[in-house]
C-alpha cells in the first residue's frame, strides 16, 4: 500500500516542562540488548556492542566499541522541555543532521558512528522557487533537518539536476551514515573534496559505484532510474522491508526486471515516486523529485 506523506512533516518540538516525567506516558522499555541508559537517554544495539552513554548540559554522548554503516546503534532522548532539532556535533561550532523519528515525548535516533547529539533550533527556511511546487512540504522536511540547502538563500533550484557527489551527500547526511576513506578513483581527491568521505560510505555499501574501477565520476548527472537504485540499495542496507506491490503503473517500466524491477516497485509502494503515466527512467532527477523520493523513504524506514 502507498504510504501517504504529510503535508507538515515537521512539528515543532513541544518546550513544554511537565510535574510528571514524560516516562510515565507510552513508553516501553526496549528489549534488544538494552546497554546503556541516563536520565533521559535510552541507547541499544541489536547486534551486542558495548555502549558508553552520558548526558550532560544537554549533549548526549554516545560511543559503542562496534560501529559501522551495517551496524547502527539505537538512541531514544525523551525531550523533558527541551526543543528544537536533534544534531550530531562533528566538530566544535559545526553541527550535522542526524536521522531520527518524532514520537511525540521522545526522539528515536539511528546513528552509525560515536556521536554527541544535542538540541539545536532549525534556521529559518523560505525558498521562493518552492511556493508552488508539488514537491515543498518534502523540500521544507529536508531543509529544517539541514539534509538539504538552497542554491541560495531563497531559491532551492528545485528544478535543478543533481550530480552523483551531490547524490552521495545527500544519501550519507540523510541516513547519518558514518562517512568511510575512499582511495580507488582517480578523480576524487580523498583529503581535499567536500564529498569523498560520503562516497566511500555508499561504496562501501554497494550503494553506488564507480563508471569504471579507477574513476567515478562525481559531476556526472543522475537519471531518474540510478536514483531509484542508490535509495533502493540504501533502503536494503538498512534493513528496510516493503511490502508486496507487484504492479506499476508506468508504461515505460514494461521491460523492468531483476534489480531495477524491485527497487522500483518499492518505492512506488511507499509513494516516493509520482503518479504519471510513464517513469521517465532516463530522465535527469531534478532536486525536487529527489528530496521527495528521500523524504519519503525516510519516513517509511522510521528515521523522518
Amino acid at each position: 500500500m502507498k504510504g501517504i506523506f504529510p503535508k507538515t512533516l515537521m512539528v515543532a518540538l513541544l518546550g513544554v516542562s511537565l510535574a510528571t516525567p514524560l516516562q510515565a506516558y507510552a513508553y516501553q522499555e526496549p528489549t534488544n540488548y538494552v546497554h546503556m541508559k541516563t536520565e533521559n537517554m535510552t541507547v541499544y544495539s541489536a547486534y551486542g556492542a558495548k555502549i558508553a552513554a552520558a548526558e550532560k548540559q544537554g549533549t548526549y554522548s554516545v560511543k559503542a566499541n562496534v560501529v559501522n554503516n551495517r551496524q547502527p546503534l539505537e538512541v531514544e532522548i525523551f525531550k523533558n522541555g527541551q526543543s528544537g532539532v536533534l544534531k550530531q556535533m562533528v566538530k566544535k561550532g559545526v553541527m550535522e543532521p542526524v536521522a531520527y523519528r518524532d514520537e511525540g515525548d521522545r526522539l528515536v535516533a539511528m546513528i552509525h558512528n560515536n556521536a554527541e547529539l544535542k538540541f539545536a533550533y532549525p534556521a529559518q527556511i523560505y525558498f521562493r522557487d518552492i511556493e508552488k511546487s508539488a514537491y515543498s512540504s518534502y523540500i521544507t522536511a529536508l531543509a529544517e533537518r539541514g539534509i538539504v540547502q538552497g542554491r541560495t538563500s531563497d531559491n532551492f533550484g528545485v528544478n535543478d539536476s543533481l550530480t552523483r557527489a551531490q547524490l552521495s551527500v545527500l544519501i550519507v547526511r540523510a541516513f547519518s551514515f558514518q562517512q568511510e576513506p575512499l582511495t580507488q578513483f582517480k578523480d576524487i581527491n580523498a583529503k581535499k573534496s567536500w564529498f569523498g568521505g560520503h562516497v566511500g560510505a555508499l561504496h562501501s555499501l554497494g550503494i553506488i559505484n564507480g563508471k569504471s574501477p579507477n574513476t567515478f565520476d562525481p559531476h556526472g548527472k543522475i537519471t531518474r532510474q540510478q536514483a531509484i537504485l542508490m535509495i533502493g540499495r540504501t533502503l536494503d542496507a538498512v534493513d528496510f522491508v516493503s511490502e508486496e506491490y507487484d504492479s506499476l503503473p508506468y508504461q515505460d517500466s514494461r521491460d523492468f526486471q531483476g534489480e531495477i524491477l524491485h527497487h522500483t516497485q518499492t518505492l512506488y509502494g511507499i509513494g516516493a515516486l509520482d503518479d504519471n503515466t510513464n517513469l521517465l527512467p532516463n530522465q535527469h532527477i531534478t532536486r525536487g523529485q529527489f528530496a521527495k523520493m528521500l523524504a519519503v523513504s525516510l519516513e517509511a524506514s522510521g528515521r523522518l
